[in-house]
C-alpha cells in the first residue's frame, strides 16, 4: 500500500462493506476500453474504497459499478466523451474562456475520472507514466477557471479532506468537510 493511500485511510476509513471493488482480471478490460494504462494508485483506491461519493458532493468513477443515475452511460469511455466532448469545440471558438486542454487520446490530453455535483469534472492529464499524471479539475462550463495538482489521486483526496488544498472549481460550502466524508453507494 502506498503512503498516500495509507494517509487517506487514516483520515477517512474505508467502508466495511465494499461496493464494486473490482478484481485484477477486470482492469485489463477497463484499460482497453479507456484506451490507456491507468495509475496503480487509482486501482489501489478502488480496491480499498469501492464505489461511493465524497463529502456528499463529488465522486470518483468506479468502472465496476453499474450506475443508476440518469446521466449514467453504458461505459466509462462514453461517460468521458460526454463530459469532455465540448472541450475542443469550445477551445476553438472561445480559446480565452476555455480550459487549455484537449481530451485524451490527444497528446497530454485529459482523461476524466470523477465529477462534482456542480457539473465539474476531475481528470488526469495523461502525460508520461500514469503514476505521475497530474490532476486537473474543470468547472462545469469547461472555462479557463481550473485547478491543477501534481499529485496522485489518493494524495489529492487526503490533501482535500485535510483542507490543505482548496479548489476554485468546487462549491465554496464544501469546506469544512462533513463527516463521514465517504459514503459507499448501494448495491440495490
Amino acid at each position: 500500500m502506498n503512503s498516500s493511500l495509507h494517509r487517506l485511510i487514516t483520515i477517512e476509513p474505508p467502508p466495511i462493506h465494499l461496493v464494486a471493488p473490482g478484481s485484477l482480471a477486470d482492469w485489463s478490460r477497463v484499460e482497453t476500453e479507456v484506451g490507456a494504462r491507468l495509475p496503480q494508485d487509482f486501482k489501489d483506491y478502488i480496491s480499498v474504497y469501492g464505489a461511493g461519493q465524497w463529502g456528499d458532493f463529488f465522486g470518483v468513477i468506479n468502472p465496476f459499478y453499474k450506475w443508476k443515475h440518469p446521466q449514467a452511460q453504458e461505459s466509462w469511455r462514453a461517460w468521458m466523451d460526454l463530459r469532455l466532448g465540448g472541450l475542443e469545440e469550445m477551445g476553438r471558438k472561445y480559446p480565452q474562456y476555455t480550459a487549455p486542454f484537449r481530451p485524451h487520446p490527444a497528446s497530454d490530453g485529459l482523461l476524466a475520472f470523477g465529477y462534482n455535483d456542480n457539473g465539474g469534472t476531475l481528470c488526469w492529464q495523461a502525460s508520461g507514466e500514469p503514476d505521475s499524471w497530474r490532476i486537473v479539475c474543470l468547472d462545469g462550463k469547461l472555462s479557463e477557471e481550473y485547478d491543477a495538482f501534481d499529485m496522485t489521486l489518493t494524495a489529492f483526496l487526503a490533501a482535500l479532506l485535510s483542507e490543505e488544498i482548496s479548489l476554485r472549481t468546487f462549491a465554496p460550502d464544501f469546506f469544512p468537510v462533513r463527516r463521514p466524508a465517504f459514503r459507499p453507494y448501494t448495491t440495490e
